[in-house]
């Protein structure tokens, strides 16, 4: 889903909640899983519906912050090395 419509659905209260992730296949890039009432799992997409990642953990963070977000899990999937 787009940011336009995660921020609706954040102003309704819809949005219970936020997760970032390792993207995969993309060494040091992140992405963006918003949860939707009813445990509903949202991807941030770009405006051509491809899931869009961040270059940085910080970058993905400032936009949850644009957002009103102030809290998110950080998951890290990747084995350590």
């Amino acid at each position: 889903m787009r940011i336009d419509q995660i921020a609706l659905l954040i102003g309704a209260g819809a949005i219970t909640g936020a997760n970032l992730y390792p993207a995969p296949l993309k060494p040091g890039k992140w992405f963006i899983e918003f949860i939707r009432k009813g445990n509903e799992r949202i991807p941030l997409t770009a405006q051509r519906g491809n899931i869009r990642d961040f270059a940085s953990l910080d970058s993905a963070w400032k936009v949850l912050h644009e957002l009103g977000i102030g809290s998110a899990t950080i998951h890290n999937l990747r084995e350590p090395q």
